[in-house]
């Protein structure tokens, strides 16, 4: 029964890039909340249910400046995707972005000179 008021909530604002012109006319940003408990992989995968977005994007948090990449372009996780939101979102801005462009070179997965 303690365990019902110990469930602490996060509200996470996500955004993406546009998928075509004209797209822009509305804003694509919403809000949702999660259980601070929630792992970083289930948190993408319902915020890719809300935002039309196709592979080959970069998903990063936090804002422009201070960003974590979470996945390249290529859809390879760049960091543990069983980190809980409270861990991962500890120090930086609770803003999930889906970019297309600007920092698909920014958020690589690095690969060892083996090609690995």
């Amino acid at each position: 029964m303690l365990n019902l008021f110990n469930n602490k909530k996060m509200i996470i604002e996500s955004d993406r890039d546009s998928v075509c012109m004209g797209d822009d006319m509305s804003r694509h940003n919403k809000f949702s909340e999660f259980p601070d408990k929630t792992k970083m992989s289930e948190l993408i995968e319902e915020l890719v249910k809300i935002h039309s977005i196709s592979k080959g994007w970069a998903i990063w948090a936090g804002s422009y400046d201070t960003y974590k990449c979470i996945t390249d372009s290529d859809g390879n996780w760049l960091i543990d995707k069983n980190t809980t939101l409270k861990t991962f979102f500890k120090d930086t801005k609770k803003y999930v972005f889906f970019d297309k462009e600007s920092f698909e070179k920014k958020c690589k997965k690095e690969t060892t000179s083996n090609g690995i």
